[in-house]
């Protein structure tokens, strides 16, 4: 299922959401962003808000945000906005999906990290201690409001997040590549990436053929993210660099870091030495949860060339041998 992205300036969403201004209107949004909205929203009875979507991602949250818009009359009919970055997203779309048996809802994501990959695809989820996304549902949102003003507020971290999952489109796409190589402006790179992500969901929403190739870098960025407690993009592009050295794809590692110089993205903070606090048993451990993992064998999507990827079914043991015996992985 392809969502309708929509491109357009704050003063433009802020013209389109005061429709809702005397109705209802049912969201879950990030609080930090709230300063940002129409100042009716911020007063509106029917806004669940989070603080720290990535940690409130839950069963336990999941639960009071379900009670909080039963009683706030929330019906079938209804439409559920979730405005914030990805792990907002994710939330506010895994909601919609299970509240009354599912109803339409709408993204408005306000970081880099939401508006190219996070609000696209129909991908919901709540993590569990045992994993991230361990807990899903595949529904699309009906509409994504793309609106460039919200990145003039967004902290370095967040550039930097949203930066890391580029490096994933670009070895997916050779225009996206020639982009960021030719260091074109991120917003315009930002566009092209969300229509290629678009795409390529229209044609396989369940991730049974080529959106498989979209998981790049995420095997071992997941693993890095819950280990490290770094944010989801930086530890996708820490996945990309250590998938690659630790497959012998040279090439594709001479790729990377180009790319990272050309997004001015500091490489330094993608060294697993940066990180003393590294725990290899509890990173080893987590690899056991991976959704790819078939049997004793896991999926790792790899890059024979720009626009070229592949999968290949490892075995666990041995890609964990694999780690184990690379340098920067030993204490």
């Amino acid at each position: 299922m392809k969502s309708n992205l929509i491109y357009l300036k704050k003063l433009e969403l802020f013209k389109e959401l005061d429709n809702f201004k005397e109705g209802q209107f049912f969201a879950i949004a990030d609080q930090k962003i709230k300063n940002h909205l129409p100042q009716w929203i911020s007063f509106s009875p029917h806004i669940f808000w989070l603080k720290n979507p990535e940690e409130e991602k839950n069963l336990e949250v999941y639960t009071r945000a379900i009670e909080f818009f039963l009683k706030q009359g929330i019906s079938r009919s209804s439409t559920l906005y979730a405005i914030g970055g990805g792990a907002t997203t994710d939330f506010g779309g895994f909601v919609a999906a299970t509240i009354l048996r599912g109803i339409n809802w709408v993204a408005i994501p306000t970081t880099l990290l939401a508006m190219i990959d996070g609000s696209i695809g129909g991908k919901t989820a709540l993590n569990m201690p045992q994993g991230k996304n361990l807990i899903g549902s595949f529904h699309a949102p009906e509409k994504v409001f793309i609106c460039g003003d919200f990145l003039t507020s967004l902290p370095e971290k967040e550039w930097f997040s949203g930066k890391g999952e580029v490096l994933k489109y670009g070895f997916l796409s050779q225009e996206i590549h020639e982009l960021i190589v030719k260091k074109v402006p991120i917003e315009e790179i930002a566009v092209a990436c969300a229509k290629f992500k678009n795409e390529v969901v229209e044609k396989d929403f369940r991730e049974e053929k080529e959106r498989i190739f979209l998981n790049l870098g995420h095997t071992l960025g997941h693993a890095f993210e819950y280990n490290l407690k770094i944010p989801h993009g930086q530890a996708v592009a820490m996945g990309l660099k250590y998938l690659f050295k630790v497959m012998g794809l040279n090439q594709s590692h001479s790729l990377w870091l180009e790319m990272v110089r050309a997004l001015k993205l500091p490489a330094e903070k993608m060294e697993i030495g940066q990180y003393p606090h590294f725990d290899l048993c509890a990173f080893l451990q987590f690899l056991e949860q991976d959704k790819k993992k078939v049997d004793s064998k896991i999926r790792l999507v790899l890059v024979k060339d720009i626009g070229f990827c592949y999968v290949e079914e490892v075995p666990l043991k041995d890609f964990k041998t694999k780690i184990q015996s690379y340098a920067e992985f030993k204490p």
